[in-house]
């Protein structure tokens, strides 16, 4: 018979990596417009400034007066840097390794839209962007090694559009969500711990392999609002975008250490390549936002965002092979996101925007904080502004900066005891080039 190490080894060292996968997917990428950046997207579902609002509200494409071409680049700079406070082994010993230095990773997020005017009534539009996304990237040697090394998610989202003016006042959108989903995730894996009470007689953290878990998937969903002007100054939007499953479909490796009697002992305890299978489901979120334009010169702008992260109540791994099988339960809560800003028009080709948002994280407690996606409530920043260049391009950007509270971590996983503390930020920088014509 198996030790029992082995069995919670295959049970939560190797696949608690996968369950962690939808920290990776919870971690909503909001950066979908250059102009909204610069308002901290506060009222995005009502502004409708740019085709960008395909995204935030369907129903915004009627605002806008000529058909046109969005091409924008974001570049996401995180910084999560790690401070261990007592982490432990299963063993008891404390965990040997560094602190496995800034695990955030920067990332460029490209966007594109394209809208165009039927007639008087109806506009349609085509959205590319990546609504979800996450890159963690810790030394190999580091404290948290046995729970997370590696996380690597990117989505793509193709989001074709249409949009009615019903009268003077209200008007409907809808666009469907086409999404594709990757999902790659490394750890290590203690197989000095495994095999410690065998003849090899390992010790634990003195046998390090890895362990590596890929996984695709398309899928769709659809989002859908309104907007209705109270006044030619006043108007409100509604919108919202439905949930994503993903039945996700792909593989999970070892790397074995470089020790020949414990890679044939693992061969022969089922730690073996194989074929791996999960849902995750991406929340659905609701949006209420008014625009208000005070005079010629300035507006002003709010919003509230609801998302139904509490989806995240387990998420379960499925595999042929028993080692490469978890049931992990994940605990997020709903969130709430709120934020400000406004608009100054300077003259016929200067504008200038800011504003500020509070965004709630759904991470209920450091013990479901994760190394993966250290996150806590975020606090944002932002200015930008436009440039018409001439008749028909317009040059756009924005830059925030995102105060995240300092966020301890307590997370028993595996073999280790994760204790400690992450200083966390995010810095932004988008630009974009807007072409309009006829």
């Amino acid at each position: 018979m198996l030790p029992s190490r082995l069995t919670r080894l295959s049970v939560t060292l190797l696949l608690s990596g996968a369950s962690t996968s939808v920290f990776a997917a919870g971690y909503a990428l909001t950066e979908q417009s250059v102009t909204g950046l610069g308002r901290a997207f506060a009222g995005s579902a009502a502004v409708a400034d740019d085709a960008s609002t395909i995204f935030f509200n369907p129903a915004g494409l009627t605002q806008l007066q000529s058909s046109e071409v969005n091409l924008g680049l974001n570049y996401i700079a995180p910084k999560a840097e790690f401070d261990d406070n007592g982490s432990t082994h299963a063993s008891g010993a404390p965990m040997t390794g560094s602190d496995g230095g800034d695990g955030a990773r920067n990332a460029w997020v490209p966007v594109s839209y394209a809208s165009h005017r039927l007639n008087d009534r109806v506009v349609v539009g085509l959205g590319v962007g990546a609504p979800f996304g996450l890159v963690t990237d810790y030394k190999d040697n580091w404290k948290g090694r046995y729970q997370a090394i590696k996380s690597d998610l990117k989505t793509i989202n193709i989001n074709p559009t249409i949009a009615f003016s019903v009268n003077d006042k209200l008007s409907l959108g809808l666009g469907v969500n086409l999404q594709y989903a990757d999902i790659e995730l490394t750890q290590a894996a203690d197989f000095g711990s495994a095999f410690a009470t065998t003849p090899l007689m390992t010790t634990p953290q003195s046998a390090d392999g890895r362990v590596k878990l890929e996984a695709d998937d398309w899928s769709w969903g659809y989002n859908l609002g309104l907007t209705y002007d109270f006044t030619p100054q006043t108007r409100l939007g509604l919108s919202y975008r439905s949930k994503v499953t993903h039945d996700l479909e792909g593989d999970g490796s070892f790397r074995y250490p470089d020790n020949p009697g414990v890679e044939s002992a693992a061969r022969g305890a089922g730690f073996q390549d194989g074929d791996i299978s999960g849902r995750v489901t991406l929340p659905e979120s609701a949006s209420v936002a008014l625009h208000h334009q005070s005079n010629n010169q300035w507006a002003i702008m709010g919003d509230m965002t609801y998302t139904r992260w509490s989806r995240f109540e387990a998420l379960r791994i499925e595999s042929p092979n028993p080692r490469l099988q978890s049931n992990k339960p994940q605990n997020w809560h709903n969130t709430w996101r709120v934020g400000l800003g406004t608009e100054y028009q300077h003259n016929d080709r200067w504008s200038w925007r800011a504003g500020v948002a509070f965004d709630e994280s759904p991470v209920p407690s450091p013990a479901f904080r994760t190394a993966r996606i250290p996150d806590n409530d975020r606090y944002w920043l932002s200015v930008g502004g436009s440039y018409r260049y001439s008749d028909n391009l317009i040059l756009d950007a924005g830059y925030t900066h995102i105060f995240v509270k300092d966020s301890r971590i307590d997370h028993s996983d595996g073999p280790t005891q994760l204790r400690g503390d992450y200083e966390n930020q995010v810095d932004i920088v988008a630009v974009q080039m807007r072409w309009q014509f006829d």
